[in-house]
């Protein structure tokens, strides 16, 4: 009998079925299987822009392979709920591996060794996944290769005959609304996070410090782990900075306690308006910016001890270097 109504009886779960999936495309090298697992109306929401339909996902898979064809992805963490009567909605964390051996998105190959996090928000309907929400910690990637993420940006945009022919990335302009507007699930984790990362964003930067374990561990765009609440206020603060005015709001936040694992919550959220201050982004702009992100967390008994937050940061200076006419 199928864990869900709609969903093969091959799958255990949700986890389960996305795990497989991801195998089956990555690790086995099918792409031919973005036309079973991916709906034919799918629509992935990413930081380098907007993916509507099947052969846009095919092709922008083939892009990475092209760039890193040995890459190779590692599930972290699942966690997911049940959001219709033949849907679910999983958020998955992965670390991936890979040799920059191919010419593409990143330049001329390299050779040079990357690691980097990719976090996921996907809605499965049956078995398909209808709509796709993914932020890489692309920072990583450039940090590895040795490139800033706002030269790269220029670069880029160059490189696509100007900003007049350059493909747009996510921005106010181009985003469209969810197909699944569901915010997740009940779990007291899940609001718990949601509430943290949303006092934060309204200015309560104390709130980290009664928060977060003393020790805690914490991951932010570029892959290099810290620890504490400063090192979380540091990031938080400098993303607020940059965009003082911007609204926060949380799109979905979901939990799940189930022993032995520690309790877990995840959140996307987004941060919408105008980067007029000095922060992560740089020098004040002006632009209009969507800053799309992705968080996810463990609690022990002395509060949070582990957060993994990531932004395209490179995407997001892409919005602002096509809102200034640069490349």
């Amino acid at each position: 009998m199928p864990f869900l109504p709609g969903f093969d009886e091959r799958w255990r779960d949700a986890p389960d079925f996305i795990d497989c999936t991801l195998r089956e495309i990555w690790t086995d090298r099918r792409l031919d299987r973005i036309a079973k697992v991916y709906a034919g109306d799918a629509v992935v929401h990413a930081g380098p822009g907007l993916l509507r339909g099947r052969d846009a996902i095919r092709a922008e898979a083939q892009s990475r392979l092209s760039a890193m064809p040995d890459i190779a992805f590692f599930p972290e963490e699942t966690i997911w709920a049940q959001s219709g009567y033949k849907s679910v909605l999983a958020a998955r964390r992965l670390w991936c591996r890979a040799t920059h051996d191919g010419p593409g998105l990143y330049g001329a190959p390299t050779g040079r060794d990357i690691s980097h996090r990719v976090m996921t928000d996907l809605w499965c309907r049956g078995n398909e996944i209808a709509e796709e929400w993914r932020v890489a910690d692309t920072l990583a990637i450039l940090n590895a290769l040795g490139e800033p993420p706002d030269d790269w940006a220029r670069r880029s945009v160059a490189a696509q005959g100007g900003p007049e022919r350059c493909a747009p990335p996510l921005s106010p302009e181009t985003e469209v609304p969810p197909r699944f507007d569901g915010k997740g699930n009940t779990s007291p984790w899940g609001q718990t996070l949601s509430d943290i990362i949303t006092r934060v964003m309204a200015g309560e930067i104390a709130v980290l410090a009664r928060q977060y374990d003393p020790a805690a561990e914490v991951t932010y765009p570029g892959g290099q782990p810290d620890s504490g609440p400063a090192a979380a206020e540091r990031f938080w603060g400098a993303l607020r900075a940059s965009l003082p005015s911007a609204r926060f709001a949380v799109q979905s936040a979901m939990g799940e306690e189930d022993a032995p694992a520690s309790p877990r919550a995840t959140l996307r959220w987004t941060l919408t308006g105008r980067h007029d201050g000095w922060g992560l982004f740089g020098a004040p702009s002006g632009a209009e910016l969507l800053v799309m992100g992705m968080t996810q967390a463990e609690f022990g008994p002395d509060g949070l001890r582990r957060e993994w937050t990531l932004v395209d940061v490179p995407a997001v200076w892409m919005q602002i270097v096509l809102a200034r006419g640069d490349g």
